[in-house]
């Protein structure tokens, strides 16, 4: 927090020199420091108990992907196992094209359908509180982030939501 301080009050002593090049970079460690600082500040005040259920349910969708990676997209009995109904039912739903027997749009877990994308380069995964898990795909040429929302099941998890959050094609 006093490094964040410090770094702000160095931007705003550098704006009133007029220094426009050497501004722009303070600012993005400002921004990038205060990042850290609410990263940390959203883990503090958390209780052990709820730290642990961050870490299993991180470790539940760090397995899914894990496996489903050296598996093929339209594996639905496998990925069946990891969802809900009420997810089911969505990516039934969003599934597009014409197809015969059962049709799901298990691309969106990787990648927003229909478009040209090249190799996987890391997969981040990140969760936010004990429901809740950012998944970052990076490719060569894309990115692609969705929030998973995981509930409990008995004594494993499922994923009962998708949501996207960033498509971007890169340069």
């Amino acid at each position: 927090m006093r490094k964040s301080i410090l770094m702000i009050t160095s931007l705003l002593m550098l704006s009133a020199c007029g220094g426009k090049k050497t501004q722009a970079g303070i600012a993005d460690l400002a921004i990038g420091d205060s990042a850290k600082v609410e990263a940390k500040a959203d883990s503090v005040g958390k209780t052990a108990g709820e730290e642990q259920d961050m870490e299993a349910v991180k470790a539940f969708v760090e397995q899914f992907y894990k496996d489903w990676d050296k598996r093929d997209l339209l594996d639905y009995d496998y990925m069946k196992q990891f969802i809900t109904p009420n997810l089911l039912k969505y990516l039934a739903d969003s599934y597009e094209f014409e197809c015969e027997g059962e049709c799901l749009a298990t691309w969106k877990f990787f990648y927003e359908g229909g478009i040209d994308i090249s190799g996987m380069k890391s997969r981040q995964i990140t969760p936010r509180d004990a429901n809740h898990v950012l998944v970052e795909n990076k490719y060569e040429n894309y990115e692609y982030d969705i929030l998973l929302m995981v509930i409990k099941d008995g004594d494993t998890f499922k994923i009962d939501s998708i949501q996207q959050v960033k498509s971007v094609y890169l340069d």
